[in-house]
């Protein structure tokens, strides 16, 4: 019920505060996540009904009316709309949907539901445990794993963990204690230990309320710090999963009696003891891969050459969460290698103000919309053209750094998982002190190499005069 409500409030609010139009409608060029550039918005109004549906499916759910269908199409759905734009990416949009699609699975409406009371499913008062556990699973992964990737050195010195807790001394009373060091290192460790800790403390009976209204207070804070939407609200409600299975009805107060169902007494209709040994190690095995597989993936970064801060990659679906403060000015290039000349090429007449904010910080995304740069250039008046970026990055405070090799050709590499040798090394050590220049005035402290498919322009020199400034925190 909670989770239908919360998706539900979801989709509204992303369509009426405008939010939908703006990430979905507005760019002309979407980043999409490699291997789905298929997946594109439905036309015309077409995604105003999608999340009308969306809405409508969510409260299916939360009443447990055709509760199958309705987590199908909504766990459909919702993934659809998460694949869209890479630049909408929120760590509790990924557990959104993987929780949908543990829905599907689960036999959440077979009591106290619509589709109970009217005889569409048989009731039932019990489920195997191995759901409660993989529900458990699911909720405690950002906890735990985001306590795991904060061991960083830029986390332990405060960055860019810092920076937004003083961005918010203007909170009443407790404001002016945000920029309390003691105040900030309490912070930093004190969030590191409630990620590692919070679940064991809920699972044990002992500890789980005190631990559960710490739970709340966090999330409570977090609501107001960030404008992470949906995120604390849903964890508040989905924690409760740690409680014993029957807290609402003795909540409540409510004695529940289950109905039998022929299906479950008749002796015919039960499977064999050795059908069912065969089955539980099926299931057992599936169990097994499944949460390997999510206790493996967010450490994939650890393949990959360089902080995951500063390449991004293995950066998505690994609950790496207020890790990287970036400040990056860019600017695209085009060259025609036949005659040699180059041309500034503005991306902003074809990207959403949302997507400008986002997608400086991730080299892929850069990557990519030179290949839609390319592309375009190609359509429309049928050459083949060169494009290299300049990209200026300044990473949790540090003085801004070339990001990307800027005489590489992006539009001649490849999308993908593979190494990007293309991405230059971090460099710049983390400062005592952020160092705080704007982006107009980074030309006179930021030494640039020879750009040499620049060198027969004349304004090679003044090539960061008018970069494109873009910021990104989570």
């Amino acid at each position: 019920m909670g989770f239908g409500l919360i998706a539900a409030w979801w989709a509204v609010d992303y369509m009426l505060r405008g939010r939908m139009h703006a990430a979905y409608l507005v760019p002309k060029f979407h980043f999409t996540y490699y291997g789905f550039d298929w997946i594109q918005p439905w036309p015309g109004s077409g995604m105003y009904l999608h999340f009308a549906v969306l809405a409508l499916m969510a409260v299916a759910i939360a009443f447990g009316f055709y509760y199958r269908a309705a987590t199908i199409i909504f766990a459909i759905g919702l993934t659809y709309v998460f694949l869209l734009d890479r630049t909408n990416y929120q760590n509790h949009y990924y557990l959104l949907v993987l929780i949908s699609w543990l829905m599907v699975i689960l036999p959440l409406h077979q009591d106290f539901s619509v589709d109970a009371v009217s005889g569409l499913t048989n009731r039932r008062l019990t489920i195997p445990k191995w759901m409660l556990w993989l529900t458990r699973f699911h909720i405690g992964m950002p906890y735990f794993f985001g306590g795991v990737a904060k061991f960083e050195a830029d986390w332990f010195a405060g960055a860019p963990f810092r920076q937004t807790l003083q961005a918010n001394d203007w909170w009443p009373l407790i404001g002016p204690l945000f920029r309390q060091e003691p105040i900030v290192q309490c912070a930093i460790w004190g969030g590191l230990l409630f990620d590692l800790s919070i679940v064991p403390l809920l699972l044990w009976r002992r500890t789980r309320i005190p631990a559960y209204l710490i739970c709340v207070v966090f999330h409570l804070m977090n609501s107001q710090l960030f404008d992470i939407h949906i995120f604390p609200w849903f964890m508040i409600i989905a924690t409760t999963v740690f409680f014993e299975p029957d807290w609402p009805s003795r909540v409540l107060h409510v004695r529940r009696r289950s109905a039998n169902s022929k299906t479950l007494t008749n002796p015919q209709l039960m499977p064999s003891w050795r059908e069912m040994a065969g089955r539980k190690k099926i299931v057992a095995a599936l169990l097994f891969a499944y949460c390997l597989f999510h206790c493996v993936w967010p450490l994939r970064h650890h393949l990959y050459p360089g902080p995951a801060s500063w390449t991004e990659q293995g950066h998505f679906f690994a609950w790496r969460m207020m890790l990287r403060g970036k400040m990056v000015g860019f600017r695209y290039f085009l060259t025609d290698p036949r005659t040699g000349q180059t041309q500034q090429v503005d991306p902003r007449p074809t990207l959403s103000h949302l997507q400008m904010m986002s997608f400086g910080r991730d080299p892929e995304m850069i990557l990519h919309l030179a290949h839609h740069i390319a592309a375009e250039h190609l359509r429309q008046f049928g050459t083949r053209v060169e494009v290299r970026a300049l990209v200026l990055t300044s990473l949790n405070g540090r003085k801004p750094q070339l990001q990307i090799d800027p005489n590489a050709d992006l539009a001649s590499i490849p999308r993908g998982f593979h190494s990007r040798p293309w991405i230059l090394p971090l460099t710049e050590p983390l400062p005592e002190t952020p160092w705080i220049v704007p982006i107009s005035q980074w030309e006179q402290h930021v030494k640039i190499p020879t750009l040499t498919f620049l060198q027969q322009n004349s304004g090679a020199r003044s090539a960061l005069k008018n970069v494109t400034p873009v910021a990104a925190l989570e």
